[in-house]
Formats: structure tokens, sequence, C-alpha cells
């Protein structure tokens, strides 16, 4: 399960492109909305945040805190916007949740366990899925989700999603059939298997019809 972590944060008057002013101090603006309940403007420290992501990666519950103030929220982070440039975070925004209600999450994928086709057949493990969406209760999310990978005995096989072991009260919304994990051939494989193909033989010009120039203008 995903600690519960607190944030400190302040209610927010400057809106709009004046937030910019903001980000120049190292603060980030964001909203708290959900729940049938009107959005609140709020921000925060961006050092106090990038902290808070450091040492939780997944989607993990928080409390927003005012200090000095009786305000409390538990959410959850629903989207981050960034600098496409800098990657530096331009605005938050955070889903108000229930600590007993179920919900939507997309939780990080760890790779363990040892693959007999790369081994012992050279082959090498192809990532093709980073997270799975799953359903939980908001005080059951994991950290992440562990992909045993040793079933992969010969090259070529996948480990698909409906195949991954879930932790207990956690419900798969991702395809069960989306692949995950695949077992690659070596290199070598690939490389020769390249060289034996046949050429793609390059098609004859078409011929031109009397009256007919060969390539037309418009």
């Amino acid at each position: 399960m995903a600690p519960m972590a607190e944030l400190e944060v302040q209610r927010r008057q400057i809106l709009g492109k004046a937030t910019r002013r903001l980000r120049r101090q190292g603060i980030i603006p964001a909203n708290i909305f959900g729940h049938k309940e009107p959005p609140l403007a709020i921000q925060l420290e961006a050092a106090a945040f990038e902290r808070f992501r450091r040492q939780h990666k997944a989607a993990s519950l928080v409390t927003l805190r005012i200090p000095g103030d009786s305000f409390a929220e538990t959410a959850l982070v629903h989207s981050i916007q960034r600098d496409p440039c800098t990657g530096k975070i331009l605005h938050v925004d955070f889903f108000r949740v229930s600590q007993e209600e179920e919900v939507e999450v997309k939780v990080p994928l760890h790779l363990v366990g040892e693959a007999p086709a790369v081994k012992e057949s050279g082959g090498t493990l192809l990532r093709l899925l980073d997270a799975l969406e799953v359903a939980c209760r908001a005080t059951e999310i994991p950290e992440a989700i562990e992909v045993d990978v040793s079933p992969l005995v010969e090259v070529e096989q996948i480990i698909h999603a409906g195949e991954i072991k879930l932790p207990p009260n956690v419900r798969l919304l991702t395809d069960p059939h989306e692949p995950v994990v695949k077992a690659e051939p070596p290199a070598v494989e690939v490389e020769e298997a390249a060289e034996a193909a046949p050429a793609a033989q390059p098609a004859a010009p078409a011929q031109s019809q009397p009256g007919e120039s060969a390539s037309k203008e418009s």
C-alpha cells in the first residue's frame, strides 16, 4: 500500500497569466477538484512537491494541509503539467478522494525474477508497458506491481496483463490481452534473419501509352 504523505499548501489568490510570477518565486499553482465540490485554487512550494514525487513514485494518497488552519483534503495527484522544453512543473491538479472509496489509478510495473530466455538463450527483455491501470480502495493503492519474468522460457514469449498476479483487493482495468514484457531473440539472430531475407526487386517502370507522356504535370 502506498504510504500516506502530507503536503503544506496555501490558498491561491493569483489566477490566470499572473501565476507566472508565482513560478518565478519557486511556487507551483494548483487546483483541487472532484467529489461534486467546487474547485479550489491552491499553491505549494515547488521544492516540497519535487521531494514528494521522488519519495512516492506511484499514484500515492496525499493529505493537503494549510498550516494554522483546520483545512485538510485527502487527494490523489491527477495531472502534472510541465514545460515541454525545460521539464519544469507549471501546474498540478489534485483529485479529492475518500480513503474508503474505490479509485482508478495507473500503478508502475517492477520486473522481478530471471528469465531463462535471457540467461540461457541470450535473449533480451523488451518492456512493452510501464504501468497497469487498476481499481482499488484509495488506502490500498500499491507503490508498484511486480511482474515475475521467470515464465519466459523461450524467446518470442510474452507476458500479458491478465497473467500478472495482482495484490489483494486490486482489480485489473487494463486489457488482459495487452502485452507487458517480451523475450526478444538475440541481436545476432535478428541480423542473420534480415540478411537471409531476399532483397525486394524494384518495380518495373510503367509503360507509356500512345499519346501519353511518361510523367504528367498539373
